[in-house]
């Protein structure tokens, strides 16, 4: 789609119901975990399809990248990690009327 699984590489913080404790009874993990190069674990890297979609978390039900102003810069301008885009983002302006619309589906 051009959007380089954007929002699989956002931080997605857990709701306090939805945390974890880890297996020392120590402190619950806040948010979803990433792998060393920055995607969500949950990603199928061969489907580029959430494999916990019916489960996922509120913040990743909630989330609509189409109206994310990250994800029209991603669209636009390659980037290596989500700090990278964050900083391009703070140097360009895209005016809404030409936002990119990425269709979404309930899979």
């Amino acid at each position: 789609m051009g959007c380089q699984t954007f929002c699989c590489r956002l931080l997605v913080r857990l709701d306090p119901d939805e945390r974890k404790f880890d297996n020392g009874g120590g402190m619950a993990k806040g948010f979803v975990d990433k792998t060393t190069d920055g995607y969500c674990v949950n990603l199928d890297r061969e489907t580029h399809l959430c494999r916990t979609w019916a489960r996922r978390s509120r913040t990743c039900r909630r989330y609509n990248c189409n109206s994310d102003f990250l994800l029209q810069v991603a669209v636009r301008h390659k980037f290596n990690n989500i700090v990278e885009l964050a900083r391009l983002a703070a140097t360009v302006h895209i005016p809404k009327e030409t936002y990119v619309q990425v269709a979404h589906t309930d899979e």
